[in-house]
């Protein structure tokens, strides 16, 4: 482990342990420490709950658990009550005065959040939001992030100028990729734009919250001599712009949308498919080839300012399933 990961972790703990007033152990305007209103809120969430959950739920030692729940049961904020299930165990509820205070705790808890974003604009308030959705993620690697993440299949204003943005930024980080690379994404972007048909294209815009986390297009490439709306048996499926934020790769998210993409393939009848990538993208062309793309061509690129490899891959599906190495 880093010495110096460890020491910028511990720094952000000490800056924002501080911001929010944690070392001062009481809520703002509040009798009540910060335990006793996590208890509270937890109670609120679940409607009635059992000690031994807000132990897990809060990690708290059971002892001092007890003594805080004997003080909030004092003060005629709980209500102790056997469980239905098991008469030996108790349900902890909320009485209408818990609820009240509750009330005034988590009001109180809205405004001094509400206090420290006022400074910032609404891109800066998303962009924070965000990062700190971020954090959670790469801590708790148990969590299933793509259960959280919404996919639309529209666009909205913003969404393709945002992809471009993404694709400029994370590929130069990640690989070096110059802005020749961005201004092929916006080129490619801005005429998707302006031809996209929901007939004939698909868009699988994710979404954690209101910040996009991931975008993949399925694009038709027609064979002509078609009607509109309709798909001919010659017509291909082009995949392009399938990008992830780095905190949500690694979780099936990725694999979650290859299925959604094979899926519309065999919803408008396509048989063809492809794609265009660089030999650098190793992980999503192992992806690729799991759902039975192949490499049919390759080509030497200087286009995004470093000498690499193009490459073409091909899927055609055939029967009623796809070519995919489980």
């Amino acid at each position: 482990m880093s010495a110096h990961s460890i020491r910028e972790v511990r720094a952000f703990n000490r800056w924002y342990t501080d911001l929010i007033g944690l070392l001062n152990k009481h809520l703002p305007d509040s009798e009540y420490s910060l335990a006793e209103a996590r208890i509270l809120f937890e109670i609120n969430a679940r409607g009635a709950i059992r000690a031994s959950q807000l132990m897990t739920v809060l990690h708290i030692d059971k002892s001092y658990l007890s003594r805080l729940l004997r003080e909030l049961g004092e003060a005629k904020l709980i209500i102790r009550k056997p469980s239905p299930d098991d008469a030996r165990a108790m349900l902890l509820s909320l009485s209408g005065k818990g609820q009240r205070v509750f009330a005034a705790l988590n009001d109180a808890s809205d405004q001094q959040v509400s206090r420290l974003l006022q400074p910032l604009n609404k891109e800066q308030r998303l962009r924070l939001a965000g990062h700190m959705q971020g954090i959670q993620g790469l801590i708790q690697a148990g969590t299933s992030i793509p259960g959280k993440v919404a996919i639309r299949t529209t666009l909205k204003p913003g969404d393709l100028g945002y992809v471009a943005w993404l694709h400029g930024r994370l590929y130069d980080k990640e690989h070096g990729y110059g802005i020749g690379f961005e201004s092929y994404v916006l080129k490619g972007l801005g005429e998707f734009g302006l031809q996209h048909d929901a007939a004939k294209d698909r868009v699988w815009v994710c979404e954690h919250g209101e910040r996009i986390v991931g975008f993949l297009a399925g694009v038709r490439r027609d064979a002509g001599g078609r009607g509109a709306g309709t798909v001919n048996r010659g017509d291909s499926l082009q995949l392009r712009y399938f990008i992830l934020l780095p905190e949500y790769r690694g979780r099936g998210l990725g694999k979650h949308l290859m299925d959604l993409f094979i899926a519309f393939m065999r919803e408008r009848n396509y048989r063809h498919a492809f794609l265009w990538t660089t030999n650098e993208q190793r992980a999503a062309i192992a992806l690729y080839m799991r759902y039975g793309f192949r490499l049919t061509e390759e080509k030497i690129s200087v286009a995004f300012g470093k000498s690499l490899s193009e490459c073409k891959y091909e899927l055609r599906l055939g029967g009623n399933s796809a070519t995919r190495d489980r």
